[in-house]
């Protein structure tokens, strides 16, 4: 009894350990790009906890959460990447272990083990989550966490977690916000039209009423970052890319997400006057699930297209919040497949046909166990090929700086764009943390703000007289360059010496009189 109601926990436990280590012992194979320098700037050491929620809140687009535990973490975990990398890790998998939860709330423990299959198989859950230092992994385990809690507030009549995990996922990104909207409107109409008490609706107060003064002050202080952001318009068909995204780009598996989707929608309509019964609730909630996706997918797209353009905010990255539902969907997609053959023999329509029957059972399910099966190598070959590939080559740019050793002479100048305290970051982590003095002279090559400008002065900071001072100059220019007066301030008294080409370090020699 105990094999046949457990038998799903081994392979589930096989597959999320799996995940784990690979991620680990893959995760130092490639350098911190840049936004990662930035996670790492905002909380390097030096940095007070006050002064890192004071940079989030005036002069950072993303929200603290995150930050806050990567503070306490960044002082304990040796050097190296894949310790940094293992909060990120340990909440794509704990967004796994909450996704197949709500699964198996929603149709079984083994639509359940789908998800959780489904989970560990997914490339932006990897290498867009597990391995990268920013908020998404924590955003997409929240997010997992709020849609099991939500399923069952509507199935066992809970509230109080709900609202204590809402409360904590608004602070994870600002996507956040957009599906709590839906998840708040769904359940106002269910109120207004007596589907459920009132009272249900207070879950959602502590956590708007926590968050609303942040969200003021930032936007207010953030607003004219908004006005022109760097992603680009998105098209009508990024609507549908967006969840082949999440898929790993796997077309077999969009397709029946889609498909699935349609028929979740359509089958919670044919619900909707039907009596009260459990089946119904878990199809409208099912229904929820691909509401939530469609809603942020078309806010989003709506904003970025129509409202403000030159500000888009449509990253794929970014709706990392619904990746739950989209994989989740694909679950529940795969397990109505399973469910086909049974189906057909309860109806006996082939009864005359029985050999016939047995072939399609076992097509079907062989079918899906060779796309599941494809669908995990094919992940795993490419997240493993592509981690090593060189993307932006911090850690290789100290290692030349080291073993060059000019940045260390009184003479020489250190420069680099402290955007986002990127250099800060750079600093901090791949020289301090792992054992080198900084280089002896450094300066911020563009005119920043308060925050990004507590350890080096600006180039606008020192007289031309202090910069010829210095007989060598290395600049950093890895995803930022230097301000455009300073590069040429470089050309007319300085010889490039080496291009950036191979590692993003520039050298200038003086020119000689």
């Amino acid at each position: 009894m105990w094999k046949k109601e457990n038998k799903y926990l081994i392979p589930g436990i096989i597959l999320l350990v799996w995940m784990g280590v690979f991620c680990f012992l893959n995760g130092n194979c490639q350098s911190f790009w840049a936004d990662e320098m930035a996670s790492v700037g905002f909380v390097r050491t030096g940095v007070s906890l006050k002064e890192m929620l004071e940079t989030y809140l005036y002069a950072e687009n993303n929200l603290p959460l995150y930050p806050a535990l990567l503070y306490g973490v960044y002082r304990i975990v040796p050097y190296g990447e894949q310790f940094l990398l293992i909060p990120s890790i340990l909440f794509c998998l704990s967004g796994i272990v909450f996704m197949a939860m709500a699964a198996a709330k929603l149709k079984g423990k083994r639509a359940g083990f789908l998800a959780l299959c489904m989970g560990v198989s997914s490339s932006a859950v990897i290498g867009q989550g597990a391995w990268e230092v920013r908020c998404y992994g924590m955003a997409f385990s929240l997010s997992a966490l709020v849609l099991y809690l939500y399923i069952k507030r509507h199935l066992e009549n809970t509230s109080v977690l709900f609202g204590g995990g809402l409360a904590v996922f608004l602070w994870t990104h600002w996507f956040a916000c957009v599906l709590t909207a839906l998840y708040f409107a769904v359940d106002f109409i269910l109120a207004l039209t007596g589907k459920i008490s009132w009272k249900r609706l207070l879950s959602y107060v502590p956590g708007i009423v926590l968050f609303l003064p942040w969200f003021a002050i930032s936007f207010y202080n953030r607003q004219a970052e908004f006005q022109s952001f760097w992603g680009e318009v998105p098209q009508w068909k990024n609507m549908f890319w967006t969840i082949l995204f999440y898929l790993g780009g796997n077309r077999v598996l969009w397709y029946l997400c889609l498909v699935t989707g349609i028929g979740i929608i359509i089958c919670a309509l044919c619900q909707i006057r039907k009596p009260y019964s459990e089946k119904k609730v878990k199809n409208l909630l099912s229904a929820i699930c691909v509401l939530a996706t469609g809603w942020v997918i078309a806010v989003i797209f709506f904003y970025s297209r129509y409202v403000n353009p030159g500000g888009s905010l449509y990253i794929e990255r970014y709706f990392m919040v619904i990746a739950p539902h989209i994989l989740l969907i694909t679950a529940l997609g795969i397990d109505y497949l399973l469910d086909t053959p049974d189906r057909v023999r309860a109806a006996d329509i082939f009864r005359k046909f029985s050999a016939l029957q047995k072939a399609g059972i076992w097509l079907v399910r062989s079918g899906i166990v060779v796309l599941l099966v494809w669908t995990f190598v094919k992940c795993y070959r490419d997240e493993y090929i592509i981690i090593r590939k060189p993307f932006q080559p911090f850690r290789e740019a100290s290692e030349y700086l080291v073993e060059e050793k000019g940045i260390w002479d009184e003479d020489s100048l250190f420069i680099g764009s402290n955007r986002y305290c990127m250099l800060d970051g750079f600093i901090d982590y791949y020289f301090e943390k792992r054992g080198y003095e900084p280089p002896f002279n450094t300066i911020d090559g563009m005119v920043h703000t308060e925050q990004e400008s507590r350890f080096y002065d600006n180039y606008k900071e020192i007289t031309e007289q202090e910069l010829l001072s210095y007989n060598r100059i290395y600049c950093l220019k890895i995803h930022m360059g230097i301000a455009d007066e300073l590069e040429q301030f470089l050309q007319e008294n300085y010889d490039k010496v080496k291009e950036k080409e191979d590692n993003g370090i520039e050298i200038w020699e003086k020119k000689s009189r």
